[in-house]
């Protein structure tokens, strides 16, 4: 198993960044959520997740998401599968946008290392905004990294970035191309048999817009059944 001094060396790294003088468009925020997955019957695959995000120093709900989907075990860690998310997001003058998302997605297995696993998620989403705006297109690309850690049973190193690009630009939204770019260092804590606490720093940069980079605490819980 990998030691912990390289992953404290890691998370001191991601602290000292998160701790950095921040500018002035950055953002500290607060991101919580709880997700559940699992096998159904057979090779069919459920999964449900929520989150919320607590923007402008961790003090105005500025989003929450409600996801589920189903997938084929098609392959040893692999599946392919589609959901629809629900998006509510509140600006910080009040402005409310509803927003509802028809998603493909395919998680697999990239390699071992040592006893920690590198895996893969690539996910297609096509966004509605409710009375504006034709459909928006969005390929998001995540690579994981779950390091197994001396101690409790199942506890883990984690680090995982996902990148975000538009395939079109609908009236009044952000260009084409590289949109962000979400960035996770921290732990996954064993709670019981089925459940995770993953907790750590989450560093957003975003390519265009008012805040360029965000820095939340990311607390999440997660089920597998």
């Amino acid at each position: 198993m990998i030691r912990l001094p390289g992953l404290a060396f890691a998370l001191a790294l991601a602290a000292t960044i998160a701790a950095r003088p921040a500018l002035a468009d950055d953002d500290a925020q607060l991101w919580l959520s709880y997700a559940a997955s699992g096998q159904l019957k057979g090779e069919l695959a459920g999964y449900f997740d929520t989150n919320a995000r607590f923007y402008d120093n961790a003090g105005h709900l500025g989003h929450f998401q409600l996801r589920g989907g189903l997938g084929w075990r098609f392959a040893p860690g692999a599946i392919v599968g589609a959901g629809y998310s629900y998006v509510r997001t509140e600006s910080l003058s009040g402005a409310v946008a509803h927003e509802h998302r028809i998603f493909e997605q395919a998680s697999y297995p990239i390699a071992g290392i040592g006893k920690a696993r590198l895996v893969g998620r690539t996910r297609l989403e096509h966004r509605m905004f409710e009375g504006s705006d034709p459909v928006a297109h969005r390929l998001r690309q995540q690579v994981r990294l779950n390091i197994p850690l001396h101690g409790p049973k199942g506890l883990q190193g984690i680090v995982h970035s996902e990148v975000y690009f538009l395939l079109n630009r609908p009236i009044n939204r952000a260009p084409t191309g590289f949109n962000q770019i979400r960035t996770f260092a921290g732990l996954g804590i064993p709670l019981a048999d089925t459940l995770t606490l993953e907790a750590g720093y989450l560093n957003q940069a975003i390519a265009v817009g008012d805040k360029p980079m965000n820095h939340a605490f990311s607390l999440g819980l997660v089920t597998r059944f």
